[in-house]
């Protein structure tokens, strides 16, 4: 996905001159296709840090080793590598390792966002910089950070001038919390279809996916498993976690103390849509349009107040799943951890997805008690109003009171 007609910037950081200006020939002439391309060279990797920082661009061609600084092929100065590291946490945008040392970086390659491609195969750089761009993550960087600034600016503008009076007395630190949730919540209403219509999409389309994509955060938020987790086993198996947030929150091995209370996850199956028994037996008897037991009894698993399944849609790579209530196992909490994390349930659909099964264990059958007689008397059963009916004689009034009156 490309912007047509939009100008990228690229900028390659390159302490060989010769290298770099041949590299930035051949962008010019062979990704002519996707656009205008302002390509800046820059032989410092201070001066790219200090550009990085005040300028938006939409790739970076990295070296590893800066020449420059006298680094040996024993000791490599892997200032490229360092950049890097400092460029994603204040502005990511794709990355291509372009360098004789590419032993040093491989562990970093995430295609098509982050590649390594030796320095002696151009050819190679190229066609990386072109799958950089066509990934789409620059329109995206692009649209998303107009929109955030935007927003922030006029809640700045709108909200927080107006009442500052206010907030002025009030803790300062109190307020950043105040513009962090205020601005997720408005991003969660509205930047799925703003973001949409400034990427061409049509309206519908755009809605279509958002209410789906409401349902899940992808990836995970937490990097422990945690409720209403969607995961994958070892098998290629689909399962939803049903234990509580609060039994399975814990800090990685890489900091902290606390541990999960749970030694066992409880995990309900879930499967794809097209393997579950119920539209399997819809499928063999023809899959008649209506009328018949099996379609009927297809169509029970969609109801809201189904007590044994509920349906999570596909979106990404999450196919079209049904939850089983009925089939739920306990693992234990070490072996889940090695499972893989791809998604999980946002609110309010985590808390509706836990309490449906809580409700289809905890639930209590009762006879069906017969109300005919009550709605009688009231004059609800559609025979008569109850003012028109035989009055029912007081208990404490005799045969003889009743003549008497």
């Amino acid at each position: 996905m490309t912007d047509g007609g939009a100008v990228y910037r690229v900028l390659i950081v390159e302490d060989e001159v010769d290298i770099a200006e041949e590299l930035s020939e051949m962008l010019g002439e062979e990704l002519s296709d996707l656009g205008t391309l302002d390509i800046h060279v820059e032989n410092d990797f201070d001066e790219a840090e200090r550009l990085l920082e005040t300028q938006p661009f939409d790739l970076v061609v990295l070296d590893v080793r800066d020449a420059t600084r006298g680094g040996s092929t024993a000791h490599p100065n892997l200032q490229g590598r360092e950049l890097y590291d400092r460029i994603a946490k204040t502005r990511w945008v794709p990355v291509v390792f372009c360098t004789g040392l590419a032993e040093q970086v491989n562990d970093l390659a995430q295609p098509p966002l982050i590649q390594v491609v030796p320095k002696n195969r151009l050819d190679d750089a190229v066609t990386a910089i072109r799958e950089g761009l066509e990934s789409g993550v620059p329109v995206l960087t692009r649209h998303i950070t107009a929109l955030v600034d935007e927003h922030v600016r006029g809640f700045l503008r709108d909200e927080i001038a107006p009442n500052w009076d206010r907030l002025e007395a009030v803790d300062r630190s109190q307020i950043a919390p105040v513009l962090v949730h205020r601005l997720a919540a408005w991003l969660k209403e509205n930047a799925a279809e703003a973001l949409g219509a400034a990427l061409g999409s049509s309206e519908d389309r755009v809605m279509g996916h958002a209410s789906t994509a409401r349902m899940y955060l992808m990836p995970p938020v937490t990097k422990h498993v945690t409720a209403a987790d969607i995961l994958r086993d070892p098998q290629d198996g689909w399962w939803l976690v049903l234990t509580p947030a609060c039994d399975l929150y814990e800090d990685l091995l890489s900091g902290g103390n606390r541990a999960a209370k749970a030694e066992y996850v409880r995990l309900a199956k879930a499967v794809p849509l097209s393997e579950a028994p119920l539209i399997a037996r819809w499928v063999e008897a023809g899959s008649p349009i209506k009328g018949s037991k099996e379609r009927n009894a297809a169509l029970e698993m969609f109801r809201d107040n189904n007590a044994r399944y509920r349906i999570l849609p596909k979106y990404l790579d999450i196919p079209d799943l049904l939850v089983d209530f009925e089939i739920v196992q306990s693992v234990p909490l070490a072996e889940v951890r090695s499972w893989t994390q791809v998604a999980t349930l946002d609110s309010p659909f985590a808390e509706a997805m836990l309490t449906s099964h809580g409700h289809s264990v905890a639930r209590i059958g009762t006879p069906v008690v017969d109300y005919e007689n009550i709605k009688q008397s009231l004059g609800l059963d559609g025979k008569g109003k109850a003012a028109e009916q035989k009055p029912v004689p007081n208990p404490r009034t005799t045969t003889k009171d009743a003549k008497q009156s």
